[in-house]
């Protein structure tokens, strides 16, 4: 594998608000420390912010057992349980009396008391680390009373003021909002939800950008010169709202996988691929393999055949695009098969190695192919 990145160089990092699905920066962030990868300064929104914070002080394994260890009553006054099942939409198991109990009280107080997450950011960030560190550090917020977004900078703060802007930057619509330094704030997520542009403008022209499928605008930046690289989630990461240690386990993979594919120029949406595959080589593998289980069944399918129906008819099933190479249809459908067949997905394969697995379990020989597949090839048995 290739390394695309500039390990002698200093980057930018912004990070995307999400809420519970922040463990996916920090397993980005666990992958870009383990290629020695360097910063200069950090931007945050959100829950981008807290990891920010993280970031900035250089306390990665705290941040990593943070996540590990997230529950709902670390972030709001809630039970664990209700609110696992409220936000699972769990009725048949959900005990009404005390569910209607916590969505009252959040009625009547306004929104859940997000007292909990200040004492959880207390213990777990470092305040006079993020102020002493080398690295930059910008939290981006919302402004209620000047109903505009804000960046502050973290340098700026006096001791003990770190806490408030990050739980300023990090007040969801459903917490209960309350006066920080005398003014209100909500989600910085409101103004930019990924604040690549707080950097740019800044100066700094070499950023890596770690995305979280969040909704929400992101301020335009135009720098012809500037050099962003993105990590993001192709994968479901689970909702804003989630905070369970199993998802956070899971997303922690996500994101360092993830970033090691941008780091290298990884193919593949669904597994890591180092590819090797010329487009011919992909081609022919194509027309190998569909005419070996139209055979085995018992239609020999043409060249004209296989290019005009088959296999369009194959890259619409799978999503590819128009715009899509022959490789990008082989891929796809090696992906399909690999994850129909439960071969594990966080691992680096050559186009060959993860075909080999592959091939175990659909062999041509024997005419079976993935379900998902359908009616791409006519006439075959599946499974």
């Amino acid at each position: 594998m290739e390394f695309k990145l500039d390990r002698s160089k200093e980057y930018a990092l912004a990070l995307e608000g999400g809420g519970g699905r922040g463990a996916y920066e920090v397993g980005a962030w666990q992958a870009l420390a383990e290629e020695g990868i360097r910063f200069c300064a950090v931007s945050g929104t959100s829950v981008g912010a807290i990891n920010g914070a993280a970031v900035t002080a250089g306390q990665l394994e705290t941040a990593v057992r943070f996540w590990k260890d997230i529950t709902y009553s670390q972030v709001m006054e809630v039970d664990d349980s209700v609110m696992d099942k409220l936000v699972r939409k769990d009725i048949t198991n959900l005990d009404i009396r005390e569910a209607a109990k916590t969505l009252t009280d959040t009625l009547r107080n306004r929104g859940f008391d997000i007292t909990p997450l200040k004492k959880t950011l207390q213990k777990a960030i470092d305040d006079k680390a993020v102020l002493d560190s080398p690295i930059e550090f910008y939290i981006v917020t919302f402004s209620v009373d000047d109903m505009k977004g804000v960046v502050v900078r973290a340098k700026d703060l006096a001791p003990g003021e770190l806490y408030d802007m990050l739980l300023a930057s990090a007040y969801l619509p459903v917490f209960r909002s309350e006066k920080l330094g005398g003014r209100r704030y909500i989600d910085g997520g409101l103004s930019n939800r990924l604040p690549i542009s707080t950097l740019s403008e800044r100066g700094y022209k070499s950023i890596i950008a770690v995305e979280l499928n969040s909704i929400g605008p992101i301020q335009r930046y135009e720098d012809p010169d500037l050099d962003v690289h993105y990590i993001k989630p192709v994968s479901d990461i689970g909702s804003m709202m989630q905070f369970e240690p199993a998802l956070s386990e899971r997303n922690l993979r996500l994101g360092y996988y993830d970033a090691k594919k941008m780091m290298y120029g990884l193919s593949g949406s669904i597994y890591y691929i180092d590819r090797k595959m010329t487009e011919p080589e992909a081609y022919s593998l194509l027309l190998r393999f569909i005419k070996g289980y139209g055979h085995s069944r018992g239609s020999d399918y043409t060249d004209r055949v296989i290019n005009e129906r088959i296999i369009p008819s194959l890259a619409s099933r799978l999503k590819v695009s128009r715009s899509g190479s022959y490789y990008d249809i082989f891929i796809a459908a090696l992906e399909n098969a690999a994850e129909n067949a439960e071969i594990e997905r966080f691992a680096y394969y050559t186009e060959q190695e993860l075909l080999s697995k592959v091939l175990k379990v659909y062999d041509p020989a024997a005419g079976v192919i993935p379900r998902s597949f359908g009616r791409a090839l006519p006439s075959l048995q599946i499974r």
